[in-house]
């Protein structure tokens, strides 16, 4: 009786299983031949001001699938879209994927610009938020600092240039004119009252920064991208204290390279 207990049970559960099998056979094919509705394109720009716009994915896909809408979902090729969209410089991350009612996703996060390069050549170029290069958007223009000056760096030689952020802390691997400007700019960017007062950062002959601020006829000159708390501080330590008293416009250079001094000049 046992035995024929254990046979039973052993047949009950080899037809669960089979069960399973072929339930989970039948949803697979009702999903392959299931049309696709529609397409949902959604983008997360975060902080930064739009440099990819629906249109722009919809005729990525258009090149890559085809007209989806109404097609098996079976023959959407969701790898193939995905690879095709992440080639668009703009885009940080994508995933593409089908949900049950038929509709294909498409989430994109895109890059944030944090700096628009103008080199000697007046080639322009962003700096993102990761460190990497991106080339300007005709259609789109991004509002974030700007560094012009003495810079020979370019997006047409070096469009897969990242900075290497995890080096930043040694000195010794930082010493790049892009990756002192990237650190600068996280700088200012992260602090509330440089982000509303430095407009432009200028690269002199000697490799150094020169700030151009928004309030005041005056330039900064804060040397190399070293000791920025200690400078900034002096900064608006002087810009408290002093030019809140004589005047924004009393002097033409202020000077905050030299540690523990604040310098000014007219010029």
């Amino acid at each position: 009786m046992k035995k024929f207990l254990k046979i039973l049970l052993i047949a009950f559960w080899i037809l669960m299983v089979a069960g399973a099998g072929v339930l989970v056979g039948f949803v697979e094919v009702s999903h392959f031949s299931k049309p696709c509705k529609k397409v949902e394109i959604r983008i997360s720009y975060g902080a930064a001001d739009i440099l990819v716009a629906k249109k722009d994915i919809d005729s990525i896909l258009m090149k890559t699938a085809g007209m989806v809408r109404g097609k098996p979902l079976g023959y959407i090729n969701t790898g193939a879209i995905e690879a095709a969209v992440y080639k668009q410089p703009y885009v940080a991350k994508v995933s593409v994927y089908e949900n049950n009612e038929g509709v294909l996703f498409i989430e994109i996060r895109q890059r944030e610009p944090l700096l628009r390069i103008i080199n000697q050549k007046y080639e322009s170029f962003y700096l993102d938020e990761s460190g990497a290069l991106l080339p300007v958007n005709p259609n789109f223009s991004a509002r974030v600092l700007v560094a012009n000056g003495i810079i020979d760096a370019s997006y047409v030689k070096n469009p897969n240039y990242r900075v290497n952020i995890l080096a930043l802390s040694d000195s010794v691997f930082y010493d790049s004119l892009l990756t002192n400007l990237y650190k600068l700019t996280m700088y200012i960017t992260h602090d509330k009252f440089l982000k509303a007062q430095i407009a432009q950062i200028y690269v002199n002959e000697a490799n150094e920064f020169e700030l151009i601020p928004r309030i005041g006829n005056h330039i900064i000159q804060l040397g190399k991208a070293e000791d920025l708390d200690d400078k900034f501080k002096r900064l608006y330590a002087f810009y408290r204290f002093g030019l809140n008293k004589i005047g924004w416009n009393k002097y033409n250079v202020i000077n905050i390279q030299y540690k523990n001094q604040v310098v000014c000049s007219k010029i």
